[in-house]
């Protein structure tokens, strides 16, 4: 029986299409660039802002002008036409590389794009990668559903895998991002670096699987297991002797949960793990301030540098 899907897939593009359809603000271009903006933050999604900087001739948009514009969509406008595919195909390239830096490209209209405008633009091109959870459960059973409750709330990105459609129906019905999946280990592959994995399968054999190849990846910020201690020095004396490198084993979080919320009840232990869970958001979230605020200070020094390019050129 081949593996198949519900819902929408692990990529965050796939996730954003859904909510974005759900509204129609899929390709919006009349959609304020700002407001844009401020929908892809609780989004959790990257995005490129496309700025005319200057220009000379007839243009279709004057100075100022902005669109946003993300891998899946793209909101507001710089006047359509040929200037607009190929700025959308540059913002999308340097969102694929993950590009930082600030960068400003001249599009001559006549001879490059062949538009009838005649004039020529030069386009800022800034990046912004926000940093929304990705939170990953495999496994829907009983903790999952009291788990989901507490988290839909949260400002994550929350995905749950299970092969038991019974189990994942109710999660879609409440709005949840799931997949269907015969064999779950083979979404792990999909899971967005530094998502916060979560393993409570109904099968020890699965949990030990997946909880195998999450510590190989080394790419998780958060790798967490349901189970007692003595699962877990079960685990341990297993993983010992199957993962390429022993230390591996320091990354897993097992029993889960905030070790002041007691409590065996599926809510109780929800809530412990969602308790846990908050707390190393906010750490995150701190650093990824830090972060972020390094970058903009980059970015702003880029920026005054590359407007007083055109100044000069201007002069």
């Amino acid at each position: 029986m081949p593996s198949h899907h519900k819902s929408t897939s692990l990529l965050s593009e796939g996730f954003l299409n859904r909510g974005l359809l759900n509204n129609g603000l899929l390709n919006n271009p009349s959609l304020h660039w700002l407001k844009a903006c401020q929908m892809l933050e609780e989004q959790g999604e990257a995005y490129c802002i496309a700025t005319i900087v200057a220009y000379v001739g007839s243009v279709p948009r004057a100075s100022g002008s902005k669109m946003v514009i993300t891998q899946a969509c793209q909101f507001d406008t710089l006047g359509g036409g040929n200037l607009e595919f190929q700025v959308i195909a540059q913002a999308r390239e340097g969102l694929a590389s993950h590009q930082n830096q600030v960068a400003i490209e001249r599009f001559s209209l006549s001879a490059d794009l062949g538009q009838c405008c005649g004039g020529a633009v030069q386009v800022m091109f800034e990046y912004f990668h926000t940093q929304t959870p990705h939170v990953v459960i495999f496994g829907a059973g009983h903790v999952c559903q009291a788990l989901t409750t507490v988290l839909s709330e949260l400002p994550c990105q929350l995905t749950v895998i299970d092969n038991r459609h019974e189990w994942l129906e109710p999660l879609q019905n409440k709005g949840i991002n799931v997949e269907l999946l015969e064999n779950p280990i083979e979404a792990l592959g999909h899971v967005p670096s530094n998502a916060y994995v979560i393993v409570m399968t109904q099968d020890h054999g699965l949990d030990f699987e997946i909880t195998r190849l999450a510590l190989e990846e080394n790419r998780f910020a958060f790798v967490g297991l349901i189970g007692s201690q003595g699962k877990k020095q079960r685990f341990e004396f297993r993983l010992k002797e199957q993962l390429s490198d022993v230390g591996l084993i320091d990354n897993l979080t097992c029993p889960i949960g905030h070790p002041e919320v007691k409590g065996k009840l599926p809510m109780q232990v929800a809530v412990s793990v969602a308790a846990q869970l908050i707390s190393l958001f906010s750490k995150q979230g701190n650093h990824s301030q830090q972060s972020q605020s390094d970058v903009e200070e980059v970015q702003w020094k880029q920026a005054n540098e590359a407007r007083k390019v055109l100044k000069e050129e201007k002069q």
